[in-house]
């Protein structure tokens, strides 16, 4: 039972052995005609898989071939996973560096569209004040027009009321110049005729 256990480990350890990913590790199992399927065992829900399936990836150090001729592990390997470790470092510095232009040179833009945004808003506001003060002098003048027509159709109105008062009171006094001359000649035919 002992053996058995350190036979099968779990998916994660498989792929450390196995020097892929757990995904790819996975992909494999998941294949219908995989001949990984015959390696696995389950231990309660957790999958297991046999070391024997090391065999089946063609990149795998299985153990015999982990020593080196004076019997140490992993040296080679050890050099080998700092070299990648140093090439994966340089290459996310490089692509870091790049994202960080990219940030910057986005933020720029967003500063001179904010700028060309708020220069154009004060254009506007500017353009808008100079044509309500523009309206606002039309307006003021409008009303000094129709102030000035009010006051001369009342002058109108009341010289049209002077010439009819006017027109009146030479209609009444020819009125009564006729009633004096004729009492005046009424009186005198009546004197002659007494």
């Amino acid at each position: 039972m002992e053996q058995t256990e350190q036979q099968y480990v779990t998916i994660k350890e498989f792929a450390t052995l196995a020097n892929v990913t757990t995904q790819a590790v996975y992909k494999r199992l998941n294949q219908t005609d995989s001949a990984l399927n015959k390696y696995i065992q389950y231990n309660g829900k957790m999958k297991l898989i046999s070391k024997e399936a090391l065999e089946l990836f063609a990149d795998a150090p299985v153990n015999q071939q982990n020593q080196t001729a004076d019997g140490s592990d992993g040296v080679y390997e050890d050099l080998s996973i700092q070299a990648q470790t140093n090439l994966f470092s340089s290459y996310f510095d490089a692509t870091l560096k790049v994202l960080s232009d990219q940030i910057t040179s986005k933020d720029q833009q967003i500063k001179e569209l904010m700028e060309s945004s708020s220069s154009q808003s004060q254009k506007m506001q500017e353009q808008l004040v100079a044509k309500d003060k523009q309206l606002q002098e039309q307006l003021s003048a409008k009303d000094k027009q129709i102030a000035e027509l009010q006051r001369l159709i009342d002058q109108q109105q009341q010289l049209h009321r002077a010439e009819q008062e006017q027109f009146r009171l030479i209609t009444a006094g020819a009125n009564e110049k006729k009633g004096f001359f004729k009492r005046l000649f009424h009186k005198k035919d009546n004197e002659t005729s007494v």
